[in-house]
Parts: structure tokens; sequence; C-alpha cells
């Protein structure tokens, strides 16, 4: 069984400003963790500091019980057995794609870094792709490449940092999966760095939702995206409509004073027996649900519906909240 790769109370600040704040991560081996947040969160800091690319200012990394970075020693990233993975790919243009999986494998011998190579190519599906240069790949096939040259050695763990965020939107998901599979075959810890809410969703198995260089809250994906701490948090998720407690109309929810309103848009339901009537502004086909936009008693709501219950622009409609995806939480400090 493969070991932890642990953050434990670790900072990380530029010009007295920390950007990486006190953050406790646990990565699971066989799981993937996603870590998310916006620009500026602080989470690529915190791979770099997994990796050993930057020295921690407080706290310590660890694979299992051995320590990687303290405030003494930054075991240097080549002798840590984490694998790296960038949007860029950062292939061997000069290479094969055989021979870039294989360049890491030389202390197996020649004949046997070839057959390795050949193995992490075929699970990856580039069985036929082995002698074309990375000119020759699409986004696509470069990527699994890239996978699998960072799987081949056997790393402790696995380090992904916006992997996917750069291939053609019509392939990323496949790819994703197909990636994200081998991975996970591997059993080794692996972080996945996105500022995607959907991509953290649907790949991972754990969610970290990082903001202002703190981990805000942490669980399994679907734990996460429907028991928010917070309304930064819902929203880091994805789209949320958000009421202060004196906006919500009159029947919808029962709000005090000093909190707000936050309800997904998959939680604003269309209900004919509602007494709460909404005047649809805009109705919106998004795939299989309808985006609407719904002016209810004054305040503007986005609701997700299914394609073939969705209402036309100008209609009047009967709305009630999910409970499952409405949320108050305290209003934010001005």
């Amino acid at each position: 069984m493969s070991d932890s790769l642990s953050a434990i109370g670790v900072s990380r600040a530029y010009h007295g400003v920390r950007v990486v704040d006190a953050v406790s991560l646990d990565l699971k081996p066989g799981m993937v963790t996603a870590l998310l947040g916006g620009s500026g969160a602080g989470k690529s800091t915190l791979l770099r500091l997994f990796a050993g690319l930057e020295p921690v200012d407080e706290g310590e990394i660890r694979l299992g019980d051995r320590v990687l970075s303290s405030t003494k020693t930054t075991l240097p990233p080549d002798k840590r057995r984490i694998g790296l993975i960038f949007q860029d790919f950062a292939l061997f243009p000069h290479l094969t794609a055989l021979q870039n999986v294989a360049f890491g494998l030389k202390p197996l011998g020649k004949e046997a870094a070839r057959a390795e190579a050949r193995g992490w190519l075929g699970r990856l599906g580039l069985t036929e792709r082995a002698d074309a240069y990375p000119h020759e790949l699409s986004g696509g096939e470069q990527q699994r490449v890239a996978i699998a040259r960072a799987l081949a050695p056997k790393p402790a763990a696995i380090l992904m940092d916006e992997p996917f965020s750069g291939l053609d939107p019509a392939l990323r998901a496949s790819v994703r999966d197909e990636a994200l599979e081998a991975v996970r075959a591997a059993g080794i810890p692996a972080l996945l760095v996105t500022h995607d809410p959907v991509e953290a969703l649907e790949a991972a198995d754990h969610v970290a939702v990082m903001r202002g260089g703190k981990v805000r809250q942490e669980g399994p994906a679907a734990d996460v995206y429907m028991n928010p701490v917070s309304a930064d948090v819902a929203a880091s998720l994805g789209p949320v409509n958000r009421l202060a407690a004196a906006d919500v109309p009159a029947g919808l929810a029962d709000v005090a004073d000093g909190t707000e309103l936050v309800v997904r848009p998959e939680g604003v339901c269309l209900d004919s027996s509602s007494g709460v009537r909404a005047n649809v502004l805009a109705s919106q086909v998004t795939g299989a649900m309808t985006r609407l936009v719904l002016n209810t008693g004054g305040q503007r709501l986005v609701a997700l519906v299914p394609r073939d219950q969705a209402p036309k622009a100008g209609e009047d409609v009967g709305v009630r909240l999910d409970p499952a995806l409405s949320f108050i939480f305290p209003s934010a400090k001005p």
C-alpha cells in the first residue's frame, strides 16, 4: 500500500504576504484530490511545496513518516519520487512518444525500458502512436504521453497542475477520464489543481476548496457540493443565487435578518401550485437543461430545469426552492 502525501500546517509567504497560510491537506493513495480555487488562491504554490520546488516557511511536507520538507530541510524534487504534469505537457520535441516515456526508465536498461514504456502507452490507448513525435500528436495524445511518462517510473505520488485546461473542450472529458483512470490504478496519491468546479466535481474523489491561501473546506466531492460551509465555498463549486434577507421574495424562504440565502440554479424548481410567482425573462437551452432567468418579486433568480419542462420567455410560473440545494449563511461583512 502506498503512503499518503501530506501537508501539515504549511505556509509560504512572498514579500510578507502569505500565499499559503497554515494549510493541512492529506492526499490518500488511490484517490484523486482536486485542489479548487480561483487565480491567486494559492493552489499552484501549494503544489510547488508538495513537489519541493519551493521551501516551506512553516510546517512540514511528509510522505508517510518521511519528512520531505520542513523549515530546516527541503529534499530536492528529483529525490522525492513525485511525478509532475503541467498544462504545457513539457514533452521532449526531439523524442518520439515511446522515447519520451522511456526517458525516466534508463535504470531498467534499454530493452526493459522500451517494453515498460510500450506497456504504459498501451494502457493509455497510444500503442499506434509510439513512434510519433510530439508535433505529430494531438493535444489530447500529448497529454496522455505526459501522464504515461509521469507514471512509468512508479512514482510515490503524482501532482497535476491544470493538466487538461488547454485541451479542446470536445475532447477534454474523455482524455481526462482515461488519464485519471490510469492514475487511480497506480494506487498512489494524486493532486489535481484546477480552477474549474465542473472538472473538480466530475474528476475527483475528494475536493479541497482554497481561497486566500487557506483551505476553506475539504471532503468527498458530493459532500462539499451539498454541504458547503460558507457562501464563498458554495460559489466556488458553481453558480449560485445570493439574496440578502431583506431581498428574499415573500413566501420563498424564511431568512433571518443578518443572513443571506444562497441557492444553486438547479435548486430553483418550477411548481404550478406555488404561490410564489415569477416572470420568465429568458429561456436558454444549455444542453440537457434549460437556463431560466426569472423575475421574482423584483429579484433576479437563475434556474436550471429539464429542457422538456422549460417555459418560454414571457410566461408566468410558480417557483419553490429545493431545501437540499438552498443554504443560509451569515451575511458577508461590508
